[in-house]
């Protein structure tokens, strides 16, 4: 065999050597990690829609109160079971607060932007 195929063997198995190590060494770091904690989705979540505020429920959720910025109260609910909806009838502000079983969310209701014709 030649001395140049036999150097391009060494260095062939030399790589798989440290191909393999680095994967174990790898493997072993990430078998000593914590898992990653899941992201949790809110319980309660709102958007506005035409002049209305619909709370989204993912959990059964208990004594739902939606404010605007000054603590007006616009609606309560006392329960919105899990994966349902209710709606409430907002008035012009463009912040409105929704507090359920301590948790608050504000929404941001924008209304659309105006047409512009391009002529």
């Amino acid at each position: 065999m030649d001395l140049y195929k036999a150097g391009v063997l060494l260095i062939g198995i030399a790589l798989t050597v440290i191909a393999t190590v680095g994967l174990l060494l790898y493997l072993d770091i990430r078998a000593r990690m914590p898992p990653p904690t899941s992201y949790q989705q809110p319980t309660i979540m709102a958007y506005c829609h035409d002049g209305y505020l619909v709370v989204s429920a993912q959990e059964e959720v208990k004594d739902v109160k939606v404010l605007d910025a000054d603590g007006v109260l616009y609606c309560t609910f006392d329960r919105i079971p899990p994966g349902s909806d209710k709606v409430c009838k907002i008035g012009n502000h463009t912040l409105y607060v929704v507090e359920a079983g301590g948790v608050t969310k504000a929404v941001q209701c924008l209304a659309p932007p105006p047409v512009v014709r391009a002529d």
